[in-house]
């Protein structure tokens, strides 16, 4: 029977439970479905956001009632005035997160290659009231030599284009890695390759597939250290088994940075930067967590908040239960949502 969550996955400890196909159902669903939330996303996380920020400002001033108004969390001039403020704009900056690498060609490629299917992609983003704008389309079609940007409005557009790049590049993560010993038979019981569902062909096709980003020794030796240690919140397993939708665009992340030359260190802390993005509530307790260690979120090392112990499905369940007994919750949710789940 499938868990709650996946199981955590270490490499001569245990094997993951991931071939449940009634779990597959769940997260997949329909493929019309599957699309119109993927596409709502953008709209869904700014209403997260917001309703996040607004949850500490009332937290701070101890009532939930409308006292503080919608336009208040929509004024980006206003400057944090509070530390609830200052966590939200720290976890959520207004600019968004710009890191220091570029897509170069390669979305452009995926669609070439069917990995994507543009019309598919424009059609389903249509249907869901979430149309792609003309920056994201030239994107598709061109490629960009511009620095990546991560904000509320492009963080799930980025997040499926991630997708893509990480379930068809080839590399040895998932030749070699986990994946690949679980045995490519499985291969479409994964949310992150049967749930590929707007390319040209089924997901599993694409599997590991192109040839996209060349690496060096060296550049995969960062590759494999970052993927071999950093996990999401919706999985038990780290990104060197690329699971579900979030797994594979750590991956590709990972790797496209690391051929522009990042280090193991800078690819943390840009994964550190746009988790939030993705996961509003889980990081927005994690940073509650450490501020309670005396710890700023900015100063918190990025390889510990990217690890098993904190990042993890498991890792962050424990960091909100100890906050619940601490009363630090406030508001008396447990905040065990998803920003997106394991599927799109």
């Amino acid at each position: 029977m499938p868990s709650e969550g996946h199981e955590e996955f270490q490499q001569g400890r245990q094997a993951p439970d991931q071939w449940v196909p009634a779990e597959y159902r769940w997260e997949l669903g329909s493929m019309a479905g599957r699309r119109a939330l993927s596409l709502m996303r953008p709209r869904l996380l700014r209403a997260a956001l917001r309703l996040l920020t607004y949850a500490l400002l009332a937290a701070a001033f101890g009532f939930l009632g409308g006292w503080l108004g919608p336009e208040v969390l929509d004024d980006d001039s206003t400057s944090p005035s509070s530390p609830e403020e200052e966590l939200a704009a720290s976890l959520f900056p207004a600019a968004g997160v710009t890191l220091d690498v570029r897509w170069g060609d390669i979305p452009r490629r995926l669609v070439a290659e069917g990995v994507i299917d543009l019309d598919k992609f424009s059609a389903a983003a249509q249907a869901a009231g979430s149309p792609l704008t003309p920056e994201q389309v030239k994107l598709l079609s061109e490629g960009s030599d511009a620095p990546v940007r991560f904000d509320a409005d492009n963080a799930y557009f980025l997040l499926d284009v991630l997708w893509a790049l990480g379930l068809a590049n080839k590399d040895a993560v998932l030749t070699e890695g986990p994946m690949a010993q679980q045995g490519w038979d499985k291969a479409g019981g994964y949310a992150s390759t049967g749930g590929w569902t707007i390319g040209v062909k089924p997901g599993p096709e694409y599997l590991a597939a192109l040839e996209l980003i060349r690496l060096t020794p060296q550049q995969r030796a960062v590759v494999e250290e970052v993927a071999h240690n950093s996990y999401r919140p919706c999985c038990g397993n780290m990104t060197a088994f690329p699971d579900c939708n979030h797994g594979m665009a750590a991956l590709a992340l990972t790797e496209l940075m690391a051929s522009q030359e990042a280090t193991a260190d800078e690819i943390f802390a840009a994964l550190k930067e746009i988790s939030p993005f993705w996961f509003p509530t889980q990081y927005h307790h994690l940073a509650l967590y450490f501020e309670g260690q005396d710890q700023r979120w900015e100063e918190v090392d990025a390889r510990l908040v990217m690890g098993m112990d904190y990042s993890s499905a498991n890792g962050w369940k424990q960091v909100n239960a100890r906050l619940e007994q601490q009363g630090a919750l406030g508001l008396g949710g447990t905040g065990g949502g998803k920003a997106s789940g394991c599927a799109p």
